[in-house]
């Protein structure tokens, strides 16, 4: 580690720069004009409840909340994205730092994490401000499966932990897990991620010794998600409200889950490159790491290969009974974690141990790819989206008495596709953002409130409304001035 860890802090330190020019422009997506607005006339609370408590994730909402007030405006989000980089290069150091002590040559474990960096997933956390409290989850929930690995670890060969110490650190594994859970629960998964790097790096560990060690993580992990769910539900009945599933997928039938999760199975071995429109290209890795499984068939490596889809369930448990963005790449980065380490360590095991110059170069290659995904696919059209309706916002008139609506043309879901060499990405790339209605009123209202800071927020979110173009106006309204905005540019 000591042989490059200057040239991984100056390496990271390039990267950071680069990455923070491009998320640096002005723009805002999805709930973020939201939960400003909502914080602005003081009806965070009302949010919080349905978007925080209701689905399991208030400390998300909190710090979704935190993070919308501190930044103040929608301008300066830009700040928490750069914050992102940082938090994302922590996690990634993490899981460099444990494959080192795992035994992993450091160049590996570098090649590894930075591809891990690479992913759609860390993508979108960084594009996208609110998605900078998702982390955390990551983090905490690793940390917490790595303290129950060092408890089970002596099954697989390693230091044996006195019973006191053992129950010590499963309790603070499970409560760890319980407060990612808490924050986030899609990422909150990566519990078992250090359980399936050690189940991988140790195949001279018989049958018997591995299974027990998978047994031993597995009750360990759902008993945390079970307690979860208890303390969830909990919550709700002494505060007498509801929980939400969010998403409308029916997948209330066995063959088709199987067939939704085979879908996500293939989404998430697409890694980064799924971004491109070529299907040869989106399938690079899919076809490599197929390529690797029927090798391990001929080898004999029916468990591991067991491992792999187990932990490829696991890694989406929540889903199968909560549809949350089911289809987003930040729901199932994880698995795409444990493909990529799956299949470096295959690769690694044919050829020879890159150098550092050699590791820090297919880095930089997948990192490159990453940056590209990141200003087609996301900043620059919201950039200009961001662009388009800040100069509209100041040109509206001053509101007092008479109500202005905004009779808004929203553009198709595929505005930026039709025009990029990427292909839409889920709901996270290359999509522009006012083809969904819900954030142009709220937008509108925070960037007009910040060019009008003497108007009362009352008499903002009174007299300023924006509808479709197909939509009726209210009939109860008598004076109206109607003005378009045409986003389908």
């Amino acid at each position: 580690m000591k042989q490059i860890s200057l040239k991984s802090w100056i390496y990271f330190g390039v990267i950071f720069i680069c990455l923070s020019l491009i998320v640096f422009p002005d723009y805002f997506s999805l709930d973020e004009p939201n939960v400003l607005w909502e914080f602005r006339k003081d009806d965070a609370m009302s949010w919080y409840k349905q978007f925080g408590i209701s689905e399991g994730r208030p400390l998300y909402g909190f710090f979704q909340i935190a993070t919308m007030a501190i930044a103040g405006t929608l301008a300066n989000l830009k700040y928490a994205r750069i914050i992102s980089i940082v938090v994302a290069f922590l996690v990634c150091r993490v899981i460099f730092l444990y494959l080192q002590k795992k035994n992993v040559p450091p160049t590996v474990a570098f090649t590894i994490s930075a591809i891990v960096f690479s992913l759609p997933g860390f993508a979108a956390f960084i594009s996208w401000a609110e998605c900078t409290m998702l982390m955390p989850s990551i983090m905490l929930s690793f940390y917490a499966g790595m303290l129950a690995v060092k408890v089970f670890a002596s099954r697989l060969g390693e230091e044996k932990l006195s019973k006191s110490k053992e129950n010590l650190l499963i309790f603070l594994a499970i409560s760890l897990q319980i407060t990612s859970l808490f924050n986030y629960q899609s990422q909150a998964l990566a519990f078992v991620i250090p359980a399936f790097f050690m189940l991988i790096l140790k195949p001279d560990s018989t049958p018997r010794e591995r299974l027990a060690f998978f047994l031993s993580i597995s009750v360990v992990f759902m008993a945390s998600i079970g307690i979860y769910y208890g303390l969830f539900k909990s919550s709700l009945q002494s505060l007498n409200m509801k929980m939400v599933s969010r998403g409308t997928v029916d997948l209330n039938l066995l063959p088709g889950k199987l067939k939704w999760f085979v879908n996500i199975l293939h989404e998430a071995s697409k890694l980064h490159l799924v971004l491109f429109k070529n299907r040869i290209v989106q399938n690079l890795f899919t076809f490599l790491l197929l390529g690797i499984l029927v090798r391990d068939l001929i080898k004999k490596r029916f468990l591991d290969i067991i491992f792999l889809l187990t932990f490829s369930v696991f890694l989406f448990f929540p889903h199968f009974f909560i549809i949350d963005s089911w289809g987003a790449s930040r729901n199932f980065l994880l698995i795409s974690i444990i493909m990529v380490f799956y299949m470096s360590i295959r690769i690694f095991e044919m050829i020879p141990t890159p150098s550092v110059y050699i590791s820090a170069i297919v880095g930089t290659v997948f990192i490159a790819l990453m940056a590209v995904n990141m200003w087609e696919g996301w900043v620059k059209p919201m950039e200009k989206d961001y662009k388009v309706i800040n100069e509209f916002v100041r040109k509206l008139p001053v509101v007092s008495k008479d109500t202005l609506i905004i009779v808004a043309t929203t553009p198709p879901a595929t505005m930026h596709e039709d025009r990029s060499f990427l292909k839409l990405y889920y709901d996270e790339f290359n999509a522009p953002i006012f083809f969904r209605f819900w954030p142009i009123e709220p937008g509108i209202k925070c960037l007009y409130q910040d060019v009008h800071p003497d108007i009362p927020v009352d008499q903002i979110n009174k007299l300023i409304k924006v509808v479709r173009d197909t939509a009726k106006l209210p009939s109860y309204e008598t004076n109206l001035t109607k003005i378009p905005l045409n986003l389908n540019y």
